[in-house]
């Protein structure tokens, strides 16, 4: 074996040296290929992060399996391990992880492929010898290593506050002893999105005076229930929201419910406030206020046949611009025709005039349609991304 890797170890230096001219390629084409292969869990802040972390060892890894052939050790560089650790917390299947990690040793041959074209032919099967050999190798260690944190993850705490909590959601029986939460007392359920989550809401209960149940669903999203003796005022959250919290954090809330129906009730709510949130990112959605919006924005049928209805027929005036800021800002008003005037900056009666061309348009009278034209109109504005 020896004689067959002396044609390859005078050429070792050279070949590395090519390959770490390529390493911005490289890079590149592995951030590529897992993107492809597991687009949502390679693409959030954390998961790219990991992966270009990945990429830009990849060339080391290389390097070291050309420059020390048969005595290469396979073992996952820091960033792999973190990587693979990263995936198994994600749920990605360990299939989809090994056919991920295969896309790139294939990718990674090809471009030492292109390298070694001058090598002496009898090179070539030694080469890739060594890199089959220890690409299985390879494959083994990742495996271990996923299968490792899964059974850290199904051991863990907060593994077993998941499998409670989703056993709760869907009407099982389940051991509540792991959640160290009441659920006989009232609830505020919430979905939490942005950065420091954990800290942020932990504020947010001592500030309420509430026990906090509190459940990561991934890297910057946490779902929580506030649980308190009494009902909690809406306003009294919405001011804590918008006036103590710094940090870049979202909420979709729901109502103030209690027991465990009113437990499992006020999560639902907040999971319709979160179709609304993320294409409209605001600090605050309350459940109840976007219910209507929610549940069009869940049936594709429902959405397109209320902006038909009651928004195609505007687009056939001349004026539908104005039409619609006018039903916009009237309905968020409720209704007063004076206060839309003055925000408008027009009179009272240009408003009226506005409103009976809606009318005509659509061939209803608003009294009759307030809530579905309002639905339409907030549709529109999630659609545009506004």
């Amino acid at each position: 074996m020896r004689s067959q890797a002396d044609p390859l170890d005078s050429l070792r230096g050279a070949l590395v040296a090519r390959l770490r001219a390529r390493s911005s390629e490289v890079e590149k084409a592995i951030v590529a290929k897992g993107q492809e292969i597991e687009p949502v869990a390679n693409s959030d802040p954390e998961g790219l992060a990991l992966l270009r972390t990945l990429a830009s060892s990849a060339i080391d890894v290389i390097a070291a399996v050309v420059e020390q052939g048969e005595s290469w050790q396979p073992r996952l560089s820091p960033a792999g391990a973190a990587h693979i650790r990263y995936l198994a917390r994600k749920g990605v299947a360990l299939d989809v992880v090994m056919r991920g990690y295969y896309a790139v040793a294939s990718a990674l041959l090809e471009l030492l492929a292109e390298e070694i074209a001058d090598l002496p032919p009898d090179a070539f099967p030694y080469l890739f010898g060594v890199q089959s050999q220890h690409g299985d190798q390879l494959m083994s260690v990742i495996s271990a290593e996923y299968e490792s944190e899964m059974s850290r993850i199904d051991h863990s705490p907060t593994k077993r506050i998941a499998d409670c909590v989703e056993k709760l959601l869907a009407g099982k029986p389940a051991d509540t002893a792991a959640l160290g939460y009441d659920l006989e007392a009232w609830h505020l359920g919430a979905i939490v999105k942005g950065a420091k989550v954990a800290l942020i809401v932990q504020g947010l209960a001592e500030r309420l005076g509430c026990r906090l149940l509190f459940l990561p669903r991934g890297a910057e999203t946490a779902w929580i229930w506030l649980g308190a003796s009494h009902a909690i005022p809406f306003a009294e959250l919405e001011r804590l929201v918008l006036s103590s919290v710094a940090e870049p954090v979202s909420l979709a809330v729901g109502e103030m419910r209690q027991g465990i129906d009113g437990w499992r009730l006020t999560h639902q709510e907040a999971q319709s406030a979160l179709v609304v949130m993320l294409h409209q990112p605001q600090r605050l959605v309350r459940g109840s206020d976007v219910a209507l919006v929610a549940a069009a924005m869940h049936d594709d049928t429902m959405r397109r046949s209320l902006v038909d209805v009651y928004l195609g027929p505007l687009d056939e005036r001349r004026d539908a611009k104005a039409l619609r800021e006018t039903l916009r800002v009237y309905f968020s008003l409720d209704c007063n025709a004076a206060s839309a005037a003055a925000l408008l900056g027009v009179n009272r009666h240009t408003v009226l005039r506005r409103l009976l061309r809606v009318e005509e348009a659509i061939g209803r009278s608003l009294d009759t349609c307030r809530a579905e034209m309002d639905v339409a109109l907030r549709i529109e504005q999630l659609d545009l991304g506004q």
